[in-house]
């Protein structure tokens, strides 16, 4: 287990660790030098001190030396100098007759580099080894001379920092290498991310051209290759942008180029225009400018399908706001023939009042297809409620809708858009209740300065894979739907400030209509 893995940083560690073994083996035979005309008591056995000294520190220059000239065998030979270390180390240990603590801090050093540039097993062999380096020290000082022990209690204090020492290294190496895992792992999804945006770019219909503030092309994609009519072998990146379109660089130094701007640029030589869309990137110490490109008659022509698509949602929306107040037209046609004076002059006025909803509705829908404003007023939500499900639920049982408000509240809203909301919703609701609870509930309460209006059935509930579905257009479970009703609802609700939601309960579906209440 070895922090540094590749042969290239083994070898340059490896040189800096010969490096330090030659400077501490000049600096030790300084250092005794120059002690050796002030005081020798440091030294029990001074002359063995000494030539150790010397031998290690002329064996640490041809250990360099080996290092620097000879790449083979690394691993191999850092073992060799680090067991030359420690007997060295131990030598002169032995040779001030007890443990120094200039002598065992290199030690510790060389137990803890080795721990980084050798595996767990080696770096134990020679902590255990450097253990008994020290250890043995007071016991063949006893033997030879004193006959009793000196110093043992540093001595294996000594050997305790060895092996702390030890386990703080390998402590270190696992940290540091799961670190280089993560660092790794992330490089490499970096990487495949920058594989998976270049196939994405490279796939695209789209132009994408990005230049620095040098106006120098920093990349550009086979789509803008072929807008602006670039060699594909012509090298693009760090490229001036007027070596290879000065038409697009003039414009660009002519004209400011602002976050959003579109316009159509038309080179010369091409019958094609191109659509162009700026966009401005704010990356760390530069600002880059991206061009978004197309081809300007097929963003027409998309352009063209979307207008299409919204006319024809517009038209289905309204087919589908006049279906309610039509079928009551037609019932309420049915039933004038039998009618007698006062049924007749009933039927009459539902007759025309459904007809004024229904070009009321065609009206409303149009404005905001438009865009404009609704026509807002405050509403007491109690009467609305009553006189809404008289008017447009005389069809219905009343026993089958049931209505909950008990505080008098006030909201702002258009009451033709809340009206088509609540008919939405409730229809809606009393389709899909159970048959053996056939009602729905409708309640309104107030919550945190906001009204609040529940539409409860008590069907089979919204399957989860429907319900991020619910608002989008032209979506149904229905034969007969157009998939229109809640999101017209929604999107009325957003027009007047209000919002409109799905709410799970554990036996009912509710949907959910919030606005802000008003003081009155």
């Amino acid at each position: 287990m070895r922090v540094v893995s590749d042969s290239f940083s083994f070898r340059r560690l490896g040189l800096w660790y010969g490096i330090y073994r030659l400077i501490i083996a000049s600096s030790l035979l300084a250092i005794f030098f120059l002690n050796l005309s002030q005081s020798t008591d440091d030294y029990k056995y001074q002359t063995f001190y000494i030539i150790t000294l010397i031998v290690y520190t002329f064996i640490s220059l041809l250990q360099f030396l080996l290092l620097y000239l000879s790449q083979s065998l690394l691993p191999k030979k850092i073992i060799f100098f680090s067991i030359i270390d420690v007997s060295c180390f131990s030598l002169l240990t032995f040779a001030q007759g007890a443990p120094n603590l200039h002598i065992s801090l290199l030690f510790a050093i060389t137990i803890f580099i080795t721990n980084l540039l050798l595996s767990h097993r080696k770096a134990l062999s020679l902590t255990l080894l450097s253990i008994i380096s020290v250890v043995y020290i007071p016991f063949i000082d006893s033997w030879l001379y004193t006959h009793h022990l000196n110093n043992i209690g540093s001595t294996l204090f000594l050997a305790f920092l060895f092996l702390v020492i030890y386990f703080t290294a390998q402590f270190t190496v696992k940290r540091f290498e799961n670190l280089t895992k993560v660092n790794n792992s992330q490089s490499i999804a970096i990487l495949q991310l920058q594989d998976l945006n270049q196939y994405i770019l490279e796939q695209v219909d789209m132009g994408y051209l990005v230049i620095n503030d040098k106006q120098h092309v920093i990349l550009v994609n086979p789509a803008a290759h072929e807008l602006l009519n670039i060699e594909a072998a012509q090298p693009i990146k760090d490229t001036p942008l007027q070596s290879i379109q000065p038409e697009l660089y003039e414009y660009i130094i002519f004209n400011r180029l602002s976050q959003g701007e579109r316009f159509i640029f038309e080179p010369q030589g091409l019958t094609k225009q191109i659509h162009i869309r700026i966009q401005k990137l704010k990356v760390p110490q530069q600002l880059l400018t991206l061009f978004i490109m197309q081809d300007a008659q097929k963003f027409n022509d998309h352009v063209q399908q979307l207008k299409l698509a919204a006319l024809g949602q517009l038209s289905a929306s309204i087919a589908h706001e006049i279906r309610n107040p039509l079928a009551s037209i037609v019932q309420a046609n049915e039933l004038l023939a039998d009618a007698d004076d006062s049924e007749r002059a009933m039927l009459q006025n539902m007759i025309s009042k459904q007809s004024l909803r229904i070009n009321h509705t065609i009206e409303s829908t149009l404005d905001m297809a438009r865009s404009q404003t609704p026509i807002t007023k405050t509403i007491l939500l109690n009467h609305f409620l009553i006189e809404c499900l008289k008017d447009d639920f005389s069809d219905v049982p009343k026993d089958q809708i049931q209505l909950s408000i008990l505080l008098q509240i006030y909201i702002k809203f258009d009451e033709t858009h809340l009206r088509q909301i609540l008919i939405n919703l409730i229809r809606n609701g009393l389709r899909h209740t159970s048959k053996e609870q056939a009602t729905v509930e409708i309640k309104a309460y107030t919550k945190n300065q906001y009204a609040v209006i529940d539409i409860i059935d008590f069907g089979s509930g919204i399957p989860e894979h429907h319900i991020r579905n619910l608002f989008s257009p032209f979506f149904t479970t229905e034969i007969n739907g157009t998939g229109l009703g809640l999101y017209l609802s929604r999107s009325l609700c957003d027009a007047n400030q209000a919002t409109l939601n799905y709410i799970k309960l554990k036996h009912a579906t509710c949907f959910r209509i919030e606005c802000p209440l008003v003081v009155v």
